[in-house]
């Protein structure tokens, strides 16, 4: 065996391996702290958008406000949107979807030239509730919260 001659092929995984053990390397559960640290920030920051579209929600379309019936209803389609967009940075809160449920209310009120207060105020409720207790809801409870929340969109808006 004297005549075989073994060749080390040098590829982009062993450079990497190589890289990550030595000097100026990244340790694995280094790499995941920053990671973490990285999410948190993220979901400070949807946090924050999702608080400032509630507010911005309850101050327009909110029963607070004797001037909403003359507002149009693509600012609230639009803040829904956002939260709907920002929606991870609360996971399993139903904000997601009850946003969607407004968005719905919104499309289906435009094609039925209707619009029912009871049902904005039921969503706008709605959102509040989950913003602050829906972490803490089971799955089944939220189901149940978003279900009723389509019940309403469906009734309101001229469809059931």
């Amino acid at each position: 065996m004297s005549g075989v001659k073994f060749i080390r092929v040098s590829n982009k995984l062993a450079k990497l391996a190589t890289v990550a053990r030595g000097k100026g390397g990244l340790a694995a559960g280094e790499a995941v702290k920053r990671a973490n640290v990285a999410l948190a920030s993220l979901k400070d920051a949807s946090v924050e958008i999702i608080d400032d579209q509630l507010a911005l929600i309850e101050q327009l379309y909110g029963s607070g406000n004797p001037d909403r019936t003359s507002l149009s209803f693509d600012r609230l389609y639009e803040s829904a949107s956002q939260i709907i967009d920002a929606g991870g940075g609360l996971p399993n809160s139903g904000l997601e979807e009850a946003a969607r449920a407004v968005c719905e209310l919104v499309a289906r009120s435009r094609a039925n030239n209707t619009c029912d207060w009871d049902a904005i105020d039921v969503h706008l409720a709605t959102l509040k509730v989950l913003r602050s207790q829906g972490q803490k809801l089971t799955a089944a409870q939220r189901k149940t919260v978003l279900q009723g929340l389509s019940d309403v969109t469906a009734k309101r808006a001229g469809e059931a």
